[in-house]
């Protein structure tokens, strides 16, 4: 239920946002991931109390993001806790489930991601990558 989802969002320290999606922030405030409506229609804060969804996507912006492994981390905790909280089980985006392995394999693509990211002098988070990825 909608209610649920912002009972555990708010928990976790996530926001929701004006355009329909729960964000979760860093200590200065920094973006670190997102949290939104498996289904087409946004989280609305009038909503949440009648709202039934079917799943929630959880979604991290690399490119964006400063500490995007770290980001990552906290990310599958909280997407591990929901699963658990509402009886629910972590899919990929074709919906098969994500066993530790594909996790693993996710986390390897990311730090490759991050290596030649690095190498072309874009730091993920950093101004260069704000700008290149707005």
């Amino acid at each position: 239920s909608g209610a649920r989802i912002q009972e555990l969002a708010e928990s976790a320290g996530l926001s929701l946002a004006p355009e329909g999606v729960f964000h979760a922030h860093g200590e200065h405030g920094d973006p670190r991931f997102t949290l939104d409506n498996h289904e087409s229609t946004p989280f609305a804060p009038e909503q949440m109390e009648t709202l039934v969804t079917s799943g929630v996507t959880f979604l991290l912006d690399v490119p964006r993001v400063d500490d995007a492994l770290r980001a990552f981390d906290a990310m599958l905790e909280t997407a591990r806790n929901f699963a658990a909280e509402l009886g629910g089980m972590l899919v990929d985006d074709n919906r098969f489930a994500l066993s530790d392995g594909a996790i693993e394999i996710i986390r390897r693509r990311l730090e490759g991601m991050l290596t030649k990211m690095e190498a072309g002098q874009i730091a993920a988070g950093g101004a260069r990558a704000l700008r290149l990825f707005s």
